[in-house]
């Protein structure tokens, strides 16, 4: 495809959708892309999360019928090639109406196709990974991208055209204040400790049974805000009971503002996804992560490595959170100068600037 007229703004093609972690990422550059005036499209699935995320964003979005490769069922099997097929046609017309002069994905099932589809017209390709082990698309549209994105080190094999960038995160994570200041601070004005515990949305159960008890064990004053997801209040709630009065306990089932929350942590419990790491990182903040023992390819524990093998965090595996075995580890961590240094070695591996950093990657495509 020929370059586009210098008076024309470059269109770039978003490609992202089915969870979270693909599309706030996605979405953070767009708006960036746009500030800097670029025009944004979005390829996007029918029934996916981003077209909910993007309604009132001023993004045009364009459908593609695409689902899930990765399995094992003959029909599917069957079936994939065809489907592929139909949604790379699909992308192309969209791609060619609109004169698209770049495209960047960052993950999920419409990137394939979309990705393909780019690579055929000639239109130059950046993919952005979110995770320590890239997903199946990512890992299929590297060896044709112009530019391959990487949030952790070694998740792609080393090469020219791959840069680590980190995972963009939102401004208001970014502006949190450096550690050292709110560790010392609160110990300066003797407050308890700090315990943010954090399920996501749906909430974790394994965190929701399993961690009010092995608190209420500690014998230190703490302080406790428990996000346990949707209608798991009042469960959770009952399971903390018997804590002593030590233990002040907050449950809730959202967090309306998560930097506020991050902000006066001094120890957060929570999943490892990508952006859940990335966070912590960035806000500076001292971690247990339990993994999602379900995660594709266990990449919820190489995301959580990241920060554990540089001191900033520890990693508990679900199989392993008995209460005897949580006290322990609590009472190993519960001490605010450890915990200081460990937000501070979160602090040092955090990239603030990712998502300048994609989007000016992006504008040299």
């Amino acid at each position: 495809m020929t370059n586009s007229p210098q008076n024309k703004p470059k269109h770039v093609m978003m490609m992202a959708a089915g969870t979270g972690g693909h599309v706030f990422p996605a979405l953070a550059v767009a708006k960036q892309l746009q500030q800097e005036g670029c025009q944004v499209s979005w390829l996007a699935t029918p029934t996916g999360m981003e077209n909910r995320l993007l309604k009132d964003q001023n993004i045009p979005i364009y459908q593609i019928d695409i689902q899930g490769v990765r399995g094992n069922g003959l029909l599917r099997k069957v079936s994939a090639p065809f489907k592929i097929l139909k949604a790379t046609l699909s992308a192309m017309r969209y791609m060619r109406q609109l004169k698209v002069d770049a495209v960047a994905g960052f993950g999920g099932y419409v990137a394939g196709p979309g990705g393909l589809a780019a690579r055929i017209l000639g239109i130059p390709i950046l993919i952005h990974e979110q995770n320590a082990i890239a997903g199946f698309t990512n890992t299929q549209l590297a060896r044709i991208a112009t530019t391959v994105c990487q949030a952790f080190p070694n998740t792609f094999p080393t090469s020219d055209k791959v840069v680590t960038t980190g995972n963009p995160v939102r401004a208001e994570i970014s502006a949190i204040l450096n550690p050292s200041w709110r560790y010392q601070t609160r110990e300066q004005e003797q407050q308890p400790l700090s315990v943010l515990i954090v399920g996501g949305s749906l909430g974790a159960q394994a965190l929701n049974e399993r961690l009010p008890e092995a608190l209420s064990k500690v014998n230190i004053p703490l302080k406790v805000f428990h996000q346990c997801g949707q209608n798991q209040q009042d469960l959770t709630r009952v399971r903390y009971h018997d804590a002593p009065k030590s233990l002040q306990v907050q449950v809730e089932p959202f967090i309306h503002d998560m930097a506020k929350a991050y902000s006066e942590a001094d120890l957060i419990i929570c999943r490892a996804g990508a952006l859940t790491v990335t966070e912590v990182a960035t806000a500076g903040l001292a971690a247990i992560f339990v993994p999602l023992p379900i995660a594709v390819d266990d990449h919820q524990t190489a995301n959580a490595k990241f920060l554990a093998n540089v001191g900033a965090a520890r990693i508990c595996q679900q199989a392993n959170m008995t209460p005897s075995f949580l006290g322990e580890l609590l009472g190993a961590l519960l001490n605010r100068q450890l915990l200081s240094e460990m937000a501070i070695n979160a602090r040092q591996q955090a990239q603030p600037n990712a998502t300048q950093h994609v989007v000016d990657l992006i504008k040299k495509l």
